[in-house]
C-alpha cells in the first residue's frame, strides 16, 4: 500500500514538473526577445590628428599640411572650423581652414616647433586630414621623412625598428589633451616579448611629447615591433628611424604605423628599384604562425618561388628579404596566416656600393570609400607616384588634386583622372599636378562599382648624392561614424 501511494506521489510530482517546463516554455515562445538598439551612421562631429615631430630628421625643412577634402557627408550641415595648431613650446604657430577645399601649411625651416595638433568640429570635421614632410638631403638626418597625421587613439601596432650599432630608433608619445597619459610600449624582438621595464608605465604630460629611444629600453635588437596601448587617456605615436654611416645618416623615414592583428594581411607600397626589400611579420599571440605569401603585381598575382611560406614562431618577429622576388617592381603582398600577425617592410634604395635613403611601408586592409594625402610636393627633379592595388575584385578610382599656391582660400579641384586596375593587379601611376603651385592634396573615390582597394605612394628626389625616397600607405577618409539610433520606448513614461 505504501509503495502504491510512494508511486502515484512520484507521478503527481513528474506531472507538475512537466506542467512547469510547458508553461515556462509557453511563455518563452510568448514573451518577445529583446532586440539590439539599431545603429545609424552619421557624420562625425569632430577630429584630432597628431603631427609628432616638427623638425625631426630633417635639418633644413618640415612642412606640416592639413586640408578638408571637399564633397563629403556631413560638409552642408551647419558650421564648422578647423586649424593646425603647435602645443604648448618655446615657439608657436597656427593656421585655420577657410572651409571644405580649403588647405593650409606650418613650416619649420631650421629649427624643431613643438608637435603640431590639427582640429577639426561640425561640418569640417568629415574628410580632415594632415600630413608631415621633412627634407635634408645633405645633412646628418639626410633623407625624406613623411607620415600621416594619425588620429589620437589608446592603441598602435608598428613593425620595424632597430637598435643595433649605427642605427637609430625613437619612440614619440604626444599627448593633445589636459590630462595626464600613462602609456605602455610593448617591444617584439626575434627571441620574443622583450623585457624592457623602461618602456611599461611612461607618463606623457598634457599637452607635451615624450620621446623614447630603443637603444635605451632594450638594446642590440636587430629586428623589432612594437604595441603602444595608452592605459589611461588618448595620444598621437609614431616611430621614426635612422641609419648612421659614422656620423652621417644614409636614411631616414617614419616607419608607418600597421594594421592591428589579423589573419590575412596586405603591404602595399612595395617601391621598385635596386636594394633589399625587407618583410618583417610578427605573431603577437600564444601559438606559432604559419604565414602564405603571393605576390600582386602588373601583370597578376602569383606565388612567389621559394619566398611563398614562412613560419612565425609565438611572440616573436621573423624577417625575410624579398628582393629577389619582387624583380624591383612595384608590388603588394599578401600575407595569409592560421594565426593573427602584424607586418612591415624596411626598403633599401642604391646599388650595392651605396645606400642612398631607407623607406617603410606597413601591412593595411582594403577599403572602399575615398581617401587622400596633403602636402605632396612640387620641387625641381622630384616626382609623385601613386600605386593602386586592386587585391580582390577589379578596380576603378577617379584621381583629383587640389592645388595649394600660398593662399587661405579654397582650391578648386581639377578635373578626375580615370583609372581602371584588373583584379589581382597593380598600377603605378605618375601623378601630374597643376604647374606654378606650392603643393597639392591627391585625392582618390572609388566608383560605385569598384571593388576595395590599396593605396600608398612614392615621393621621390633626385641629386648628386643619390636619390631620396619617401611614402606610405594611404588610410581611407574618416568622414561618417556608426551610432545607437534613438527611438521612443513606449514603456517609459515621462512625468
Amino acid at each position: 500500500m505504501n509503495k502504491l501511494r510512494s508511486a502515484r506521489v512520484l507521478v503527481v510530482a513528474i506531472a507538475i514538473t512537466a506542467l512547469v517546463v510547458a508553461g515556462g516554455w509557453f511563455i518563452q515562445l510568448r514573451t518577445p526577445v529583446a532586440e539590439p538598439p539599431p545603429l545609424a551612421i552619421e557624420p562625425i562631429g569632430s577630429s584630432v590628428l597628431i603631427c609628432p615631430e616638427p623638425g625631426a630628421n630633417a635639418e633644413l625643412g618640415v612642412r606640416v599640411t592639413a586640408a578638408v577634402v571637399p564633397g563629403q557627408p556631413g560638409q552642408d550641415a551647419g558650421s564648422g572650423s578647423a586649424r593646425l595648431e603647435t602645443l604648448p613650446g618655446k615657439t608657436s604657430a597656427e593656421a585655420a581652414i577657410v572651409g571644405p577645399g580649403g588647405q593650409v601649411e606650418i613650416d619649420a625651416f631650421g629649427e624643431k616647433l613643438p608637435p603640431i595638433r590639427a582640429i577639426a568640429v561640425g561640418s569640417y570635421a568629415p574628410g580632415f586630414i594632415a600630413d608631415q614632410w621633412g627634407r635634408d638631403p645633405r645633412g646628418t638626418g639626410r633623407g625624406l621623412a613623411s607620415t600621416a597625421c594619425a588620429p589620437a587613439a589608446s592603441e598602435f601596432w608598428f613593425v620595424g625598428g632597430g637598435s643595433v650599432v649605427g642605427r637609430q630608433t625613437r619612440v614619440v608619445l604626444v599627448n593633445p589633451d589636459e590630462n595626464a597619459a600613462v602609456v605602455d610600449v610593448l617591444i617584439y624582438g626575434t627571441g620574443g616579448l622583450l623585457d624592457a621595464p623602461g618602456g611599461r608605465g611612461l607618463v606623457v604630460p598634457p599637452g607635451s611629447r615624450l620621446a623614447v629611444r630603443l637603444d635605451a629600453l632594450t638594446p642590440g635588437e636587430k629586428s623589432t615591433a612594437f604595441h603602444v596601448i595608452a592605459r589611461t587617456g588618448r595620444i598621437g605615436a609614431a616611430i621614426d628611424d635612422q641609419q648612421m654611416s659614422g656620423l652621417q645618416s644614409v636614411g631616414a623615414d617614419w616607419i608607418s604605423p600597421a594594421a592591428a592583428p589579423a589573419t590575412t594581411v596586405y603591404v602595399p607600397g612595395v617601391l621598385p628599384g635596386q636594394g633589399a626589400r625587407v618583410l618583417s611579420v610578427v605573431a603577437p599571440g600564444n601559438d606559432d604562425a604559419i604565414v602564405n605569401i603571393r605576390i600582386i603585381s602588373s601583370i597578376g598575382t602569383f606565388a612567389p618561388a621559394e619566398r611563398d611560406r614562412v613560419q612565425v614562431p609565438a611572440g616573436t618577429v621573423i624577417s625575410v628579404d624579398m628582393s629577389t622576388v619582387t624583380g624591383e617592381q612595384p608590388v603588394t603582398l599578401e600575407l595569409t596566416s592560421d594565426q593573427p600577425i602584424v607586418a612591415g617592410m624596411r626598403q633599401f634604395f642604391g646599388g650595392k656600393q651605396k645606400q642612398e635613403d631607407t623607406s617603410f611601408t606597413a601591412g593595411a586592409q582594403p577599403f572602399d570609400g575615398p581617401a587622400a594625402v596633403s602636402g605632396l610636393p612640387v620641387r625641381a627633379a622630384t616626382d609623385v607616384r601613386l600605386a593602386i592595388t586592386a587585391p580582390l575584385e577589379a578596380v576603378s578610382v577617379d584621381v583629383v588634386f587640389l592645388p595649394y599656391r600660398g593662399r587661405r582660400e579654397v582650391s578648386v579641384a581639377t578635373a578626375p583622372q580615370r583609372i581602371n586596375v584588373p583584379a589581382g593587379q597593380v598600377k603605378f601611376i605618375l601623378l601630374r599636378p597643376p604647374e606654378g603651385i606650392e603643393w597639392f592634396t591627391a585625392v582618390v573615390t572609388p566608383t560605385v562599382d569598384s571593388g576595395p582597394i590599396l593605396l600608398a605612394h612614392r615621393v621621390r628626389e633626385r641629386s648628386r648624392y643619390g636619390d631620396l625616397i619617401t611614402g606610405y600607405p594611404w588610410a581611407p577618409l574618416r568622414t561618417e561614424v556608426t551610432v545607437p539610433a534613438a527611438e521612443q520606448d513606449s514603456g517609459v513614461t515621462v512625468r
